[in-house]
C-alpha cells in the first residue's frame, strides 16, 4: 500500500474550495500551498484553513516540489489556463465546475489531458458519486424504466451574490445559474441516460441587475433564471428549469421517464415507480448526517452555501480519489478504477458546448444545433483567411 498521498496545491477562494480543503485533509492528503487572487484573500484563507504557504503567483504553487495534485476552484475564465499549465509540468488536476465561461475557453485543458493521458484530469461534479445517482444509472441500464423518453430537471434556490462585483456577477467571466448549476445538470442527464444533446432551445433572464452593494456603473449580467429544452441523440427530450429566486431550502429534482416506468432523484434520495405499480417506491434513502460533516472540519457557514447533495457527492469523490492514489506504490502513480465514474475534461467540453448553444438559442429565440468544434479559434481570423487565399508563402 502507498505510504504517502500526493501533496496538494489549491487555486481559489470559493466556498467550494473551503469545502474541499478540510475533506482532503480528513482523508490524509497534505495541502501544501494555496493561491488566491489577492494577497489579502490568500492570507485570510491561509489563517482560516491552516495552510503555511500562500501566494498570488501561480507558478509558486505549480512548481513547488511537494505538490503533485492541483485542485482548482476559482474564476472560470482562469481555470483552463491553470489546468493546462499544471498538466504540462506533470501534475494531476481536479477542476471544479464551471470550467470556463464558454467551450472554446476549455480547449487548452482538453488538449492537455489528451496529451498527458497518464495524469489524472477530472472534474469535481460530485453528483456522479452520489449513491442515488449511481443506483439510478444502473437501474436505467438494467431496463427498470424501459426506453428513456422524457427527462425533467428543476432546481430552486436563493441566488447569493457577494458584496463586491466578482465573476459570479458577470456572464462573460462564467457567472450565472446556467453555467454554475445547469452545466452539472446537463452532465448528470448525459451520465445516467447515456444520451447527449443534439439541439437546444431556451431562455435566460437577469432579473436582479443591481443590489444594495452592487450598483452605480456596475451592472449584473449573469443570469438568475434559466429554462431550456434539449433533444437527445437517443430519441429522448429534456426540460431543465433553474430558478435562483426561491429563497429558503435548496430544492433539486431530476425525473427520468421511460416506456416502463420512471425514476426521480429528489435531493439525495431516489424514488421509482413502474407503470404496473400503484404507488412510488423509495429505492435509496440518503439522510443528512451533520455530525459527519462536522467531523470532516467543514465550517457551518460553508455548509450553508453548498447544497447538501453536491457536498455529499464530493465527499464520496474525494474518498475515491484517495483510493485511486493509495492503490499504487509510485509517488505519482494512480489507478483509474476508483474514479472511473468521474467527469473528464472531454465531458466538460461537451457540457460547455451545450451551455454555449443554450445561450445562443436564448439570444436568437430559435433552436440551435449542438456542434462540438474541437479546434481553437484563430488568433487573427482576418489575417488567417487572407493567408489561406494567398498564393505566397512565408519563410
Amino acid at each position: 500500500m502507498r505510504k504517502m498521498l500526493p501533496g496538494i496545491g489549491v487555486f481559489g477562494n470559493t466556498a467550494a474550495m473551503r469545502c474541499y480543503i478540510p475533506m482532503f485533509k480528513s482523508y490524509g492528503f497534505e495541502v501544501v500551498a494555496l493561491w488566491a487572487r489577492t494577497q489579502e484573500e490568500a492570507k485570510q484563507m491561509s489563517d482560516d484553513l491552516g495552510i503555511e504557504i500562500y501566494t498570488t503567483d501561480v507558478d509558486k504553487v505549480l512548481l513547488h516540489k511537494d505538490v503533485d495534485l492541483v485542485v482548482i476552484s476559482c474564476s472560470p475564465h482562469l481555470q483552463a489556463h491553470i489546468a493546462s499549465k499544471a498538466l504540462g509540468i506533470g501534475k494531476h488536476v481536479l477542476c471544479s465546475p464551471p470550467a470556463g465561461p464558454h467551450s472554446r475557453g476549455t480547449l487548452p485543458m482538453v488538449h492537455s489531458s489528451r496529451y498527458y493521458p497518464r495524469l489524472m484530469s477530472l472534474m469535481c461534479n460530485g453528483l456522479r458519486f452520489l449513491p442515488s445517482v449511481i443506483k439510478m444509472r444502473q437501474l436505467i441500464k438494467d431496463g427498470f424504466i424501459g426506453e428513456v423518453t422524457i427527462c425533467e430537471a428543476k432546481m430552486h434556490y436563493g441566488h447569493r451574490l457577494s458584496h463586491t462585483f466578482d465573476w459570479m456577477c458577470d456572464e462573460m467571466m462564467g457567472g450565472g445559474v446556467l453555467n454554475m448549476y445547469g452545466a452539472m445538470v446537463i452532465d448528470i442527464l448525459s451520465h445516467v441516460t447515456g444520451q447527449r444533446a443534439t439541439r437546444v432551445q431556451g431562455i435566460l433572464k437577469t432579473y436582479t441587475k443591481q443590489t444594495e452593494h452592487i450598483r452605480g456603473i456596475r451592472e449584473i449580467t449573469s443570469d438568475d433564471f434559466c429554462s431550456f429544452q434539449m433533444e437527445l441523440d437517443g430519441g429522448a427530450c429534456a426540460t431543465v428549469t433553474l430558478n435562483g429566486h426561491m429563497h429558503g431550502q435548496f430544492v433539486q429534482e431530476i425525473i427520468i421517464v421511460g416506456s416502463k416506468g420512471r425514476l426521480a432523484l429528489r435531493s439525495a434520495d431516489l424514488y421509482g415507480q413502474r407503470h404496473d405499480r400503484v404507488k412510488e417506491d423509495l429505492l435509496h434513502f440518503d439522510p443528512v448526517n451533520y455530525k459527519d460533516l462536522e467531523s470532516l472540519g467543514i465550517h457551518e457557514k460553508v455548509r450553508g452555501e453548498i447544497p447538501i447533495p453536491y457536498m455529499k457527492g464530493v465527499i464520496k469523490m474525494v474518498e475515491c480519489v484517495r483510493d485511486a492514489f493509495q492503490q499504487v506504490e509510485e509517488r505519482q502513480g494512480w489507478t483509474p478504477e476508483p474514479v472511473d465514474m468521474a467527469a473528464t475534461f472531454e465531458d466538460c467540453f461537451y457540457v460547455q458546448t451545450v451551455v454555449d448553444a443554450v445561450r445562443s438559442a436564448s439570444k436568437s429565440r430559435q433552436s440551435v444545433k449542438v456542434v462540438m468544434t474541437d479546434a481553437e479559434p484563430e488568433s487573427n481570423p482576418f489575417l488567417s483567411t487572407a493567408m489561406r487565399r494567398s498564393t505566397f508563402s512565408l519563410h
